[in-house]
């Protein structure tokens, strides 16, 4: 059914960064056919199948998210407080005790939880990823997804020892491979599937290599975390005799179809392996500051390493990264005009369909394009007055103004809530297997924290 959304502000985010006035955008077979000033584009378009009036509104692009592990928002609550601990203290050892059941009920109330806030596309990388695709189908979001693979042994992982199994490197393999070969392509295209090794301590020179190979194999791209932390340094050279870029980029990780997820522990060496790898990083600023970091964004710019946006975790409202990235930029550089509005809303939408190797297809609101868009109310508290419609949705909107969502011309929010699930649902359900999953967890550790 073709779409006409009227009388509403479209934030553009093309190269010439439109902002257009009593806008209107029309949708037809999953892409955006027309837009431009209303009285024009109704002449155009006399007979939508259904017209929607945005009156008060704002029409801007769907955020994308390119690092986030959605089932991660069972350490809601717990690792906010908790440092870089958190990483070997909850995150790997929760591995040993969580059910794929739960982790899906987790991570179905984030996908919702994002959806809610604007966000059409998400990069999503967890241990048991595929657990997710089906609800991804019904949802209606569009996600890439890896298995996050990794061949260290988790329990001698939170004794600081690090054995790495071939064993457990050819299933993990096979793992990934098997989701991307079931779910690449699927959803009408929203579902694409990555390869996605975990972590430079957690993963083996061999793990890295076969991720490379069967990704150049099957036509996948990749992601991996790398730069979150001096004692990641510490444990890859002591491992392997180099920094963490650099073993990354030996084993074939560094490449411009990978996206590289925080950065915040650099140095000019490690910048400059980074920017000739042609790599993107997906810059995590709210889940950066929560761990006392802020990455060098305005360096990786000045080096041309392309750099979008990433929620990571815990959180749910994507609008608060957004901030996020201007504010830690302005507080790294002593700079209060180092990132504008605009350059954060560019980031969050343009940056992150780069990322993906979808800048064709999505990141702005174009003829030709998905239409991948939010449809924000300006008409409440919070966004008025509204004298620059660009630093309101970004200095001052927040996920409870998003009224409609659309991602390949369909509705998936409507009236601020989800159409394909039950927001309340998904929340009980989370709770409940959450609990579920802790009782086990501080049973067999003595506390929130392995270590």
């Amino acid at each position: 059914m073709s779409v006409l959304i009227t009388n509403a502000t479209l934030i553009t985010v093309d190269d010439d960064d439109r902002v257009i006035e009593d806008g209107a955008i029309a949708i037809d077979d999953g892409r955006i056919t027309d837009l431009g000033a209303t009285p024009e584009v109704l002449v155009r378009n006399p007979a939508p199948g259904r017209t929607i009036d945005g009156a008060g509104r704002v029409v801007a692009p769907g955020f994308i998210s390119t690092h986030t592990h959605v089932g991660y928002t069972i350490f809601r609550g717990r690792a906010e407080d908790h440092g870089l601990n958190c990483v070997v203290g909850m995150y790997i050892p929760m591995n040993t005790v969580l059910q794929r059941e739960e982790r899906c009920a987790v991570g179905s109330l984030t996908y919702g939880e994002l959806l809610r806030s604007g966000v059409t596309t998400v990069l999503e990388m967890e241990e048991d990823a595929d657990v997710y695709a089906p609800f991804v189908e019904r949802l209606g979001i569009r996600s890439a997804m890896g298995i996050m693979t990794s061949d260290a042994d988790a329990d001698a992982f939170t004794r600081g020892e690090y054995v790495f199994d071939p064993k457990v490197t050819e299933a993990e393999v096979k793992h990934a491979v098997e989701f991307a070969e079931t779910w690449h392509g699927r959803a009408d295209g929203r579902i694409t599937v990555m390869m996605a090794p975990n972590m430079t301590i957690n993963v083996s020179p061999e793990l890295l290599r076969a991720s490379r190979r069967e990704a150049d194999r099957l036509g996948l791209r990749l992601t991996s975390h790398c730069g979150w932390g001096e004692e990641e340094y510490d444990i890859v050279s002591e491992l392997h005799g180099v920094s963490p870029f650099e073993y990354l980029r030996d084993n074939g990780l560094l490449a411009p179809d990978t996206v590289i997820a925080h950065g915040y522990v650099t140095d000019e060496h490690n910048t400059d392996v980074f920017a000739h790898s042609g790599a993107c990083l997906a810059h995590c600023p709210l889940m950066n500051a929560t761990r006392g970091q802020i990455a060098p964004l305005l360096d990786y710019q000045k080096r041309g390493i392309p750099v979008s946006l990433g929620i990571d975790n815990m959180y749910g409202d994507y609008f608060e990264v957004v901030r996020a990235a201007v504010l830690m930029a302005r507080i790294k550089s002593a700079d209060a005009t180092a990132i504008l509005a605009a350059d954060a809303l560019r980031l969050a939408t343009m940056g992150g369909a780069r990322a993906l190797g979808m800048e064709d297809e999505i990141g702005s609101l174009e003829i030709g394009k998905r239409a991948d868009l939010m449809m924000v109310d300006y008409g409440t508290f919070g966004l008025r007055p509204t004298l620059d419609p660009v630093q309101n949705l970004v200095y001052h909107a927040h996920a409870s103004n998003v009224e409609l969502v659309m991602v390949d011309g369909r509705i998936v929010v409507e009236e601020h809530g989800l159409v394909h699930a039950d927001g309340r649902e998904l929340a009980a359900s989370a709770e409940s297997n959450a609990q579920e999953a802790w009782g086990r967890f501080v049973a067999k550790y003595g506390g929130i924290a392995a270590r």
